[in-house]
């Protein structure tokens, strides 16, 4: 019959630890004493403070190790198989997953990975992997406010796409994109080119996700997937980034609660208006159109770090504020301001279709050449503005002076 001692294990000042697994975890700071203290259970002494007791092996090995860390904490390791024997509880140990088996000596089931979820179901073809939901009815406006906490070394925000999307570079090549989303009767796909598509099951943050792996002409590329208990779907890919990179990136996915003030220009060239605004947790984008649909401008707002070109560039100052600017690679080449409908060319960026007005603009990002880039950090509130688009220094400047909290 197997006792149990709850008293024994509520009470946390002794931890129990396996001496056949013994590491250098220990903190090189700390001081550590053996048989400093003895075990007595029901009254009756068990191991002798200050003696060693016998492993299965045969071999002399400490009864206590006393662990006292650099604030002066005590912590008591003793040998789980000799407390194991006194519950009258069985031990054992599985090296396949470094897992301490007390009881029951069943190895505990990794979490599933299931090609269809309870909200989302998987579709594998030879070109790539999709995801797709049903419409639950659910009325959930904008996107799952999820956002990522923490970047690995190197990374940085380039853009925020619509519907809470986040685009992180690191350097020139590598990417990261992110995005969630509700069972909403949508879905997303991934398509890194033709071939066999090799997958592993990982966990990330609890939950079992699938991590996928490409290589094809176009360069290497990554896919982590996986849906939460609410039915959110999380959705990461990668190109040119380790797969282990993109997994630390997706640990640190937490629900956000952190909001950007929404800014608005109190000048802008002729012919420019507000097209969007994106938002994801601590960030915010938003961008001006010109009449053209071609020229554009686009201010980034974000508590992290943000893409900006290479170099120091040049220090500027606006309305008591230093900045510093970089002219765009090369100028500016706007379109003919002609739309294609029905393989006929339209003038203007907008056309009516059915009684609905579709408008359509080209938006250069953050890395493009034809951009020109404005750049500062709030000295109060350490917020870090990205101002860049398709015009001078001047009017990046007289743009920057205006904004404003709306």
């Amino acid at each position: 019959m197997k006792k149990r001692f709850p008293s024994f294990l509520a009470g946390a000042a002794a931890a129990l630890a396996l001496t056949a697994l013994a590491t250098s975890a220990l903190a090189a700071s700390g001081q550590v004493q053996f048989n400093f203290a003895g075990v007595a259970l029901d009254g009756e002494m068990k191991i002798t403070a200050g003696s060693d007791i016998t492993a299965p092996n045969g071999q002399q090995v400490p009864g206590s190790i006393l662990y006292v860390d650099e604030a002066g904490g005590k912590t008591n390791y003793l040998p789980i198989r000799t407390i194991s024997e006194l519950l009258g509880v069985e031990v054992g140990y599985d090296s396949a997953t470094r897992t301490v088996l007390l009881g029951e000596q069943t190895v505990p089931a990794a979490p599933a990975v299931s090609a269809d979820g309870a909200f989302w179901h998987k579709e594998v073809t030879e070109n790539g992997i999709r995801y797709a939901s049903e419409d639950t009815g659910i009325d959930d406006t904008g996107a799952p406010g999820y956002a990522l906490t923490a970047l690995p070394e190197g990374w940085v925000l380039e853009s925020i796409r619509s519907h809470g999307g986040t685009n992180y570079r690191n350097g020139s090549s590598g990417r990261i994109s992110f995005s969630c989303s509700y069972p909403d009767g949508g879905g997303f796909g991934w398509s890194p080119g033709s071939g066999e598509i090799p997958c592993r099951s990982v966990t990330v943050n609890g939950h079992g996700a699938e991590l996928y792996t490409s290589s094809s002409e176009y360069g290497d590329s990554c896919l982590l997937v996986w849906e939460d208990e609410a039915g959110v779907l999380f959705w990461f890919t990668g190109a040119d980034v380790d797969p282990d990179t993109l997994v630390e990136a997706a640990s640190s996915v937490a629900p956000s609660t952190e909001t950007m003030a929404d800014y608005e220009a109190g000048w802008l060239p002729d012919g420019y208006s507000w097209f969007e605004t994106n938002v994801s947790g601590g960030a915010a984008e938003t961008t001006w159109m010109g009449e053209d649909g071609d020229s554009n401008i686009t201010l980034t707002c974000s508590a992290g770090p943000l893409l900006l070109p290479e170099g120091t560039g040049e220090t500027v100052r606006f309305g008591g504020v230093t900045a510093r600017f970089w002219e765009a690679e090369k100028s500016h080449q706007p379109s003919d301001g002609k739309l294609t409908v029905g393989g006929e060319k339209v003038d203007g960026n907008s056309v009516d279709m059915g009684g609905v007005t579709v408008s359509v603009g080209t938006i250069s990002g953050a890395g493009a050449a034809d951009v020109a880039t404005l750049a500062w950090t709030d000295a109060d509130t350490g917020v870090n503005f990205r101002l860049h688009g398709t015009v001078d220094r001047d009017t990046l400047l007289r743009v920057a002076e205006s904004l404003r909290v709306k």
